[in-house]
């Protein structure tokens, strides 16, 4: 669980590190700060997904959530019944999350993407919708959770969506054994440090310069910060950007190694 005096305490330490775009000298970041962070173009996609959202939102029906990751509170495979509408609030990314990761996919172009915890789907259609040559490879641990998202992606009309349901240690080296090399890595699943740092390292071997790794909640628990300095720090990334609830990491050997703190 997380504590919340503590994570307070992370964001306002974040805030005291902060970047302003003038002090941003690398081009290439500052580029993404232009044309991902800060832009505030209203996409017509965006209010689609928040229909959906806004469905799921409404729902009081039960279904049986199976949750294979940290954030089981006693055990790490649980199962029970929740409504919906508690799931949606919860488990799907925020819209302003959601549509960070529309821009970043509209301006980077990933063919190959391949999403770790798929929820109700919010996030793959985010995703899905904001460049449609992509095919995402998304992966939910729990089975009605992903039929549930499954009805959504039918809902908008999105082909380029392909759900796998069951573990992500047992399925993620299945899906990297299909594709020589992946564009995009959305890590929104199990928040432990070691199975976050394994997937990591599995994916790592998948890379080429442009490809970019996304982290949710990478201050969420001591645990995960932990993961996400190991990350930064790691050799191969040259780039990171750190936006307290997620952050990205780049692979582009022209870049000097550097790691930036910006306001989301």
């Amino acid at each position: 669980m997380i504590d919340l005096l503590n994570y307070l305490y992370q964001y306002l330490l974040h805030l005291l590190k902060v970047r302003s775009k003038f002090q941003i000298h690398s081009p290439f970041v500052f580029n993404f700060y232009k044309y991902v962070l800060g832009n505030t173009t209203r996409y017509p996609d965006y209010e689609q997904i928040e229909t959906v959202r806004k469905n799921l939102l409404s729902r009081a029906r039960f279904i049986k959530r199976v949750d294979l990751g940290a954030r089981s509170i006693a055990f790490p495979y649980s199962q029970r019944f929740a409504r919906v509408r508690d799931i949606a609030r919860k488990s799907s990314v925020s819209e302003k999350k959601g549509q960070l990761l529309y821009k970043l996919v509209k301006h980077y172009k990933p063919r190959s993407i391949i999403e770790l915890g798929t929820a109700f789907g919010i996030s793959t259609m985010y995703m899905a919708m904001a460049y449609p040559n992509c095919h995402i490879y998304t992966v939910e641990g729990c089975s009605d959770t992903l039929y549930i998202a499954t009805h959504n992606f039918s809902r908008l009309g999105l082909g380029n969506i392909q759900e796998i349901c069951g573990n992500f240690d047992e399925l993620l080296p299945k899906i990297l054994a299909r594709t020589e090399t992946v564009d995009l890595v959305f890590i929104d699943g199990n928040h432990k440090k070691e199975a976050t740092l394994r997937y990591f390292d599995e994916c790592l071997a998948h890379v080429h310069n442009n490809t970019i790794f996304v982290f949710d909640d990478i201050h969420w628990s001591k645990g995960m910060r932990s993961a996400w300095e190991n990350i930064r720090q790691h050799p191969s990334v040259r780039v990171s950007i750190d936006l307290f609830t997620i952050g990205l990491v780049f692979f582009r050997n022209e870049l000097s190694k550097e790691d930036f703190i910006l306001r989301f």
